[in-house]
């Protein structure tokens, strides 16, 4: 049975919600306040049962080690760098050297060297300060930035003067983080602030003159809907607003003429409107005052549109490169040819996840196709606002950490300037990367990606994830705790299940609201192909997850817990009765749906990780981890569905709960994530036995 701390026998009187005809059993509602004292003392006994077991699992030194060593090379949660952001020759860009905790924000002009311009450890040397959204004025003479503390989302927001590095501004509290656009001239910017504590008060668009009273600031525009975002043209001409009532729900665009600092009001004009069908869209400005638009209306795999600026409407926009199916459209860049002057466009498609490079004329008309540096992924395209025949861009793949690459107009080259080494940053050779496609439970074919250390075959211990919501894909690259794993002779495993966005618009809602079990049905689906493929076996075989992907893995674990070894749930929705009531969840009623609709609730209660945990069930080991206070997916998700798993529990396998004070949902310093992703590794391996790769073999059990 359990192995935790029990907690007080008066606190298990199940709660019971009547809902739509449903009882609905709750008996673990108390776990979500974590400031009640019976919580927190549950808490605290709950890190006394994890700090016991972790201290037996082998070679957790060692895992610590390898996961140093690979992440010195970068990755996703631990960057080495960024694509630099261009002001009038002055470039803004992230780097961090091996063993930095936290980047910093680095600037050069046209005649100086770099220099640190913003350092998150010079203001709080804990690391429990980090930088978020930053944007350089128009004329690269001031920084606005914003900075969160202890994984808060709430942030300040500040401005600091390039040239000096002395503050001249802030702070402001947007409440949320929140996109900025400068205005021209650099005396004032535009921002998104929450009005109210939560999301249901909307979002205001507001204009901040530097030096001003924020409290002062005009309210230019405003929506109820929980999402806004601004962008302003690069030559300060137009703006556009972007508004959607949820995180997968189609938007709507306005397009106005830009304030000046004076202004007190804005008349936007809506050019597009997706939130009847589901339609989402994009503008793009060109240095030269042209607009396009990437639109997925009538074009699942998404489209490039020119925009009239004199007549911006949706109806009348005029594509130019067409939807190609298979190949999802992913991003823009408007460049110049330095030898004609007339503008180019530089797309990204992804095909599979994996993403291909292209160059058009202003037209649409193909000129050639950009050799992308391998089969992986690009990312964070941008180029100079005053056009130019470069642009830069973000590249990684399973074996090559993330580097800056740039590519040039002129003769389509593609260039690297600076890319870490694959095989030392993993500890050894480079793994193979098998692509394989399995069936689903309804016959639905399944790619998935399999990291295999180099020339070995054979069952030995495996870890599966999968992403499979929100329509965000999960692309090649490289991840320092996958190189750690690999290099110590496991084999890793990634499925791009339904609801990501690797096969288009059509892909996602395949995963998504009602049809959410195909992503869970793709996953188990994905662990038995690993087993009969004679990759791993169901004693070998680990899974992990976090957010999204954590509520994947939870969902596969109490559909059939006999598949797997060992989970690791991380920072998960797992009460898909409640969710919406908590931290961001209002957003996710279009991914989910919402147990408000009487016809939505039975799907829910399908597949619910909470409420699908079955007394006298023999479960694996399970390791949970999340943040104390999580602002996005609230802790108490975490706190619940680990109750529950340790009181129904009929195996003397442990679940345990390692919950993090400090840090949030995003960003965490170095050794943070270092310490957290040694404690997966060590669990995954203690419970598959996995050791150190000796002579090119892995121990498992």
């Amino acid at each position: 049975m359990s192995t935790a701390t029990e907690w007080p026998a008066a606190r298990r009187d199940a709660i019971v919600d009547l809902l739509h005809g449903h009882e609905v059993p709750d008996p673990y509602r108390w776990l979500e306040d974590a400031d009640d004292p019976d919580c927190a003392a549950w808490l605290d006994g709950q890190a006394e049962v994890f700090a016991r077991h972790a201290a037996g699992w082998p070679d957790r030194d060692g895992w610590l080690a390898r996961l140093a060593a690979a992440a010195d090379a970068g990755g996703a949660a631990v960057p080495t760098g960024s694509p630099p952001v261009w002001r009038h020759g002055r470039r803004f860009y992230l780097r961090r050297t091996p063993g930095m905790q936290l980047p910093v924000l680095m600037t050069a002009g046209p005649d100086e060297p770099p220099r640190v311009l913003l350092d998150p450890l010079a203001l709080d040397a804990s690391g429990a300060t980090t930088l978020g959204v930053w944007r350089p004025s128009h004329g690269g003479g001031l920084l606005a930035y914003q900075m969160t503390r202890h994984g808060d989302e709430r942030p300040l927001l500040w401005v600091l003067d390039v040239a000096g590095g002395g503050l001249v501004d802030g702070p402001l509290e947007p409440g949320r983080p929140t996109p900025v656009a400068w205005l021209r001239g650099d005396a004032a910017f535009c921002y998104v602030d929450t009005p109210g504590p939560g999301l249901e008060a909307g979002r205001r668009l507001r204009l901040h003159r530097i030096g001003a009273d924020p409290a002062d600031d005009p309210v230019l525009f405003a929506t109820d809907f929980p999402q806004l975002a601004v962008t302003i043209g690069p030559d300060g001409r137009r703006l556009m607003l972007s508004a959607a009532p949820g995180a997968t729900s189609g938007n709507l665009l306005w397009l106005a003429d830009a304030p000046d600092e004076d202004a007190r009001e804005l008349a936007p004009a809506l050019v597009h409107d997706g939130t009847a069908d589901g339609a989402r869209a994009v503008l793009k400005f060109a240095p030269d005052g042209g607009i396009v638009a990437v639109t997925d209306r009538d074009a699942p795999f998404g489209r490039l549109c020119a925009v009239d600026p004199a007549d911006p409407r949706a109806d009348r926009w005029r594509t130019i490169v067409a939807e190609e199916p298979g190949r999802v459209l992913a991003d823009c860049a408007t460049l110049t040819d330095p030898d004609s002057g007339e503008p180019r466009l530089l797309t990204v498609r992804s095909r599979h996840g994996a993403s291909e490079l292209r160059l058009h004329a202003a037209d649409g008309t193909v000129l050639r196709d950009v050799p992308a540096p391998g089969y992986g992924t690009v990312a964070r395209l941008t180029a100079p606002p005053a056009g130019g025949p470069r642009a830069w861009f973000a590249y990684t793949d399973y074996t090559t950490p993330p580097a800056v690459h740039r590519v040039d107009v002129r003769d389509g080259s593609c260039v690297a300037e600076d890319a870490p080494d694959g095989a030392e940053a993993a500890g050894g050779a480079r793994p193979d990367v098998r692509r394989i496609t399995y069936r689903s439970a309804d016959g639905t074919p399944v790619r998935m990606q399999v990291l295999v250390p180099p020339g070995e075959s054979g069952p030995r211990p495996l870890i599966l994830s999968a992403y499979g919501g929100f329509g965000a894909s999960t692309p090649p690259a490289y991840s320092p705790a996958v190189a750690a794993w690999v290099g110590a002779g496991g084999a890793y495993a990634v499925a791009s299940v339904r609801g990501g966005g690797e096969e288009g618009t059509a892909w996602h809602a395949a995963g998504r609201g009602r049809n959410k079990p195909n992503a869970v049905d793709d996953f188990t689906a994905a662990a038995r192909a690993l087993v009969d493929g004679g990759y791993t076996t169901p004693e070998l075989l680990a899974m992990r997850g976090s957010s999204h992907s954590g509520f994947l893995v939870a969902a596969a674990l109490v559909r059939c817990p006999e598949l797997y070894a060992a989970a690791v749930i991380t920072d998960a929705v797992t009460d898909m009765v409640r969710y919406q009531r908590f931290g961001i969840g209002r957003l996710w009623t279009e991914e989910f749906g919402t147990a408000d609709d009487p016809e939505q609730l039975p799907v829910l209660l399908g597949y619910s990780p909470y409420h699908r945990v079955r007394a006298g069930t023999g479960y694996p080991p399970v390791l949970l981890t999340c943040a104390r206070t999580d602002p996005r997916v609230d802790s108490m998700h975490t706190r619940k569905m680990t109750a529950a798993l340790q009181y129904a529990t009929s195996s003397d396998a442990p679940v345990l709960l390692r919950c993090e004070a400090d840090v949030g949902h995003g960003e965490r310093s170095l050794s943070r994530w270092l310490g957290l992703q040694t404690d997966i590794l060590a669990f995954c391996a203690a419970h598959t036995g996995l050791r150190p790769a000796r002579g090119g073999e892995a121990a498992g059990r």
